[in-house]
C-alpha cells in the first residue's frame, strides 16, 4: 500500500538523520582523541573552540546535513499527517471489507434502492468447470435475491439466443429455449439461462441486460489481447477469409446503457413507494365516497320534491360505530322517511345532537339498497384503484452500439497494430484449420470421458469460439433498449477508438496474463495460472 511506503520512508528518513548525527559524533571524539594525543605529545595546550574550528566547522555540519529546527517540524507534521491518512485509508479498507465476500453480500445490499449484479464468470474452453460456472452464475445470484427485494438489474449473455449452426443477423430479443440445441458454448449458456429463470420467477422488479462482449480502456482479457499475445509483438497473422462478424461494443457505451436501465427501472418500480401503507386506507375512503355520492344521486332521481336531512348512511361491510370512527362525518341525503305524513297531526321533536331511525323506514328502505347494492360496485374511482393494482416488473434487453460490422482485423486495425506490431502479408484459410482443430477436440473430449478431466484442455478453445469470431455472423437488434430505455450511445466509434487507442498499442505479450476463452476465475496474481475455488 502507498501509505505503508511513505510511513517507512518517513520512519527511514528520521532514523537515517539520527544515525548521521551518531556517526558525527563518533568522528568529533575520534578526531578529539587524536588531537588529545598530539596534544600530549607536543605538551601545548589548545582551546576547545580552536579545536571546533580545526576539526569541522558546526554551521558546515548543519549546512551538509540541512538539519535545522524548522524542517524537524516539517518533518515531524508530514510524520502525523501520513499517520492520519493512513488511519483513513484503514477505515475505509475495513468499511469495504464489511461489503466483500459472500459472507458479507447482506451488509452490502442493506437498504438498497436498487441493485446492479455484474457479476459472471465466462469460460469458453474445451473442459469448462461446472463448479464454478454453476457457483458464481447461479448462486450468487440466488443468493443476491435472497437477501434484497431492491429492483435488480441482472447482466446476462446475447449466446443465450445464439445458433452455431445458422448465422444470427439482427435478432431481437428471443426466447433460449429455442436456441438450447444449439448453444455455441452449453455449460456457460445452461447456467446463464438458470440464472435468467431465477430472476423471472422472483418478486423482485427486474430488467435483464444481455450485453455483447466488451472492449476498451482497461481490457485485459478479450479477442483483441488474445491476437495481440500471438502476434509476438511483431506480425498479427489474418485468420478467415474476411468474412464474419461478432459484435462487440464499447464498455462506455455498456455501462451508459446499464444506468440509462437503472434510471428506467426506478422510475417504474413501486417497491420504494413511501405511501404503500397508505394505499389501503385510501381505497376504503374514496370507495365510501363514491358509494355515499351515488346513492344520493339515485335518491333525487327517485324522488325529486323530497326534502333534504341529515342522517347516516349504514355500511352493508363494515360497523357502523368504526365507519363513524373513521369518517368522523355524517352524509346529506333525501330521506323520505322524514317527510311528514299525512295522518301524523304532530311532529316529533328531535333534539341537537340525537339521530333518529324509525323501524318501518328501514324495513321500506332495506330492498331498495339491495336491489342498488350491485351499482355500487361498479364505481369508477373503485375500479380505478382496483386497475391499479401492482404489477411486477420483468423485461429483457439486448445491450451494443454502433461498432462496425465487419472482421476483427479490419474493425480494430486502428488498435492492434502500431509501428512494432504490423499486419502480415500471409492469410490463413478458415475452414481447413477449422475442421483439423474440430477433430482434434473431439479426440480431446473423448480421452476425457475415457481417462478423466486432462488439465491441458483447459487451456485450449472450443471450437465454437473460433467460429463465432472468424467466420460466423452474429448480431443482435437492440431497438428495445433505444425505445423503452431511451439509451443513446454515449460515444461513437472514432472516440471509442481515441479512447482505446494508447491502451492497446502500448500493450505487450508479457502483458496477457489469461486467454480470453480461460476461465475467467483464473488467479493472475501470480505467474502460474491456477483457478480460484
Amino acid at each position: 500500500m502507498e501509505w505503508k511506503n511513505d510511513i517507512l520512508s518517513f520512519s527511514g528518513f528520521d532514523y537515517g538523520v539520527s544515525k548521521r548525527k551518531e556517526s558525527t559524533a563518533d568522528a568529533l571524539n575520534e578526531n578529539k582523541r587524536t588531537d588529545d594525543n598530539k596534544e600530549s605529545d607536543s605538551h601545548e595546550e589548545v582551546e576547545p573552540n580552536q579545536l571546533c574550528e580545526t576539526v569541522l566547522d558546526e554551521d558546515e555540519i548543519m549546512k551538509d546535513f540541512e538539519f535545522n529546527p524548522m524542517s524537524e517540524r516539517k518533518i515531524e507534521n508530514l510524520y502525523f499527517r501520513n499517520i492520519e491518512q493512513a488511519e483513513k485509508k484503514m477505515k475505509k479498507m475495513v468499511m469495504l471489507k464489511k461489503k466483500c465476500g459472500m459472507k458479507n453480500l447482506p451488509n452490502a445490499l442493506l437498504a438498497a434502492d436498487v441493485v446492479v449484479n455484474l457479476h459472471e464468470c465466462t469460460d469458453f474452453s474445451l473442459l469448462p468447470d461446472v463448479v464454478l460456472l454453476q457457483k458464481h452464475n447461479v448462486e450468487v445470484v440466488r443468493s443476491v435475491l435472497f437477501h434484497s427485494n431492491s429492483p435488480l438489474i441482472h447482466l446476462s449473455t446475447p449466446f443465450l439466443q445464439c445458433s452455431n449452426r445458422w448465422p444470427n443477423v439482427y435478432e431481437p430479443e428471443r426466447d433460449p429455449m429455442v436456441f438450447s440445441s444449439q448453444w455455441p458454448f452449453p455449460e456457460y449458456c445452461a447456467s446463464k439461462f438458470e440464472a435468467e429463470k431465477l430472476v423471472k420467477a422472483s418478486s423482485n422488479d427486474c430488467y435483464v441486460v444481455r450485453c455483447v462482449p466488451t472492449y476498451g480502456e482497461g481490457d485485459n482479457c478479450s479477442i483483441l489481447t488474445d491476437l495481440i499475445y500471438f502476434s509476438n509483438d511483431k506480425m498479427i497473422t489474418s485468420l478467415g477469409d474476411n468474412d464474419g462478424h461478432m459484435q462487440m461494443a464499447y464498455a462506455g457505451n455498456v455501462s451508459v446503457a446499464i444506468w440509462s436501465a437503472v434510471c428506467r427501472l426506478l422510475s417504474q418500480s413501486t417497491s420504494l413507494d413511501l405511501n404503500e401503507s397508505f394505499d389501503d386506507e385510501l381505497s376504503d375512503l374514496l370507495a365510501s365516497a363514491e358509494n355515499s355520492f351515488r346513492i344520493q344521486q339515485e335518491l333525487e332521481q327517485t324522488a325529486p320534491k323530497r326534502k333534504s336531512a341529515l342522517y347516516v348512511i349504514k355500511e352493508e361491510d363494515e360497523n357502523q360505530e368504526g365507519y363513524r370512527a373513521r369518517h368522523n362525518t355524517v352524509r346529506t341525503s333525501c330521506d323520505e322517511e322524514n317527510e311528514p305524513k299525512k295522518d301524523v297531526e304532530e311532529e316529533i321533536p328531535v333534539e341537537e345532537g340525537e339521530e333518529v331511525f324509525e323501524q318501518d323506514a328501514t324495513f321500506e328502505r332495506g330492498p331498495v339498497v339491495e336491489a342498488k347494492k350491485g351499482s355500487m360496485n361498479l364505481s369508477l374511482i373503485e375500479d380505478a384503484v382496483l386497475a391499479h393494482e401492482k404489477q411486477r416488473i420483468f423485461e429483457i434487453f439486448l445491450i451494443n452500439d454502433e461498432t462496425p460490422k465487419n472482421t476483427v482485423y479490419n474493425t480494430y486495425s486502428q488498435l492492434l497494430y502500431n509501428n512494432k506490431r504490423l499486419r502480415s502479408a500471409n492469410q490463413l484459410s478458415f475452414i481447413p484449420l477449422y475442421y483439423i482443430y474440430l477433430l482434434f477436440s473431439m479426440l480431446v473430449q473423448f480421452a476425457i470421458k475415457l481417462f478423466g478431466p486432462l488439465q491441458f484442455a483447459a487451456m485450449l478453445p472450443n471450437p465454437s469460439f473460433l467460429y463465432f469470431y472468424f467466420h460466423h455472423w452474429t448480431f443482435f437488434n437492440s431497438t428495445k433498449s433505444l425505445l423503452m430505455l431511451g439509451y443513446k450511445p454515449g460515444f461513437d466509434f472514432n472516440e471509442c477508438v481515441t479512447n482505446s487507442m494508447m491502451h492497446y498499442r502500448l500493450m505487450r505479450k508479457k502483458d496477457v496474463r489469461v486467454f480470453s476463452w480461460q476461465n475467467s476465475m483464473f488467479d493472475t496474481s501470480t505467474d502460474q495460472m491456477t483457478i480460484t475455488h
